[in-house]
């Protein structure tokens, strides 16, 4: 994607980063204010838990809303990480090389926030299934799907073809 005077402007490329960069911001955003609603559940904890012992819930569930929210909130901040390595290696690609070792690391280091992102929505799924079993009026529908699962048995794959075909590069640049 290289010309003669340096990168060349690939318009695609262009909305993929813009995207990723908004994506960043939102996740980053998302973050915060879900992390500060855990501390208002408690500046207003007589209001809340007022409210939760009205559907039927008992006081300590309180706590249970605070931990999916600090869940979910860190579960946003490793959405930004995944979108940045992704936005980095988007970058690569406009600058000509994205078969560098650091790619390699970046697609490693996006499967394994896949990983941690499904396990942490296992407990938050109990909590809201546990949540539902308090009142008719809560209902939950939070399955945890595999594909997580399988987007980073994809990235571990993908980290490996970088990595090798790196290698095969600069065994072949070593050679001519």
């Amino acid at each position: 994607m290289t010309s003669a005077g340096g990168p060349r402007l690939d318009p695609l490329l262009a909305l993929v980063k813009l995207i990723l960069a908004i994506s960043m911001a939102a996740f980053l955003a998302l973050a915060a204010v879900i992390a500060l609603a855990a501390p208002a559940l408690f500046l207003w904890r007589d209001k809340v838990t007022a409210q939760m012992a009205a559907q039927g819930a008992p006081p300590e569930a309180i706590w249970a809303i605070v931990a999916v929210l600090l869940l979910v909130s860190a579960m946003f901040v490793l959405g930004f990480y995944f979108v940045r390595h992704l936005y980095r290696i988007v970058a690569s690609v406009g600058e000509g090389d994205p078969f560098v070792p650091i790619n390699a690391r970046r697609l490693s280091a996006m499967a394994w926030i896949a990983v941690a992102v499904h396990v942490m929505a296992i407990p938050v799924s109990m909590i809201g299934e546990w949540a539902e079993t308090l009142s008719p009026r809560i209902h939950w529908e939070g399955d945890i799907p595999l594909a997580g699962l399988f987007l980073a048995l994809v990235l571990f794959i993908l980290a490996r073809v970088f990595r090798e075909g790196t290698r095969l590069r600069e065994e072949l640049e070593g050679t001519v």
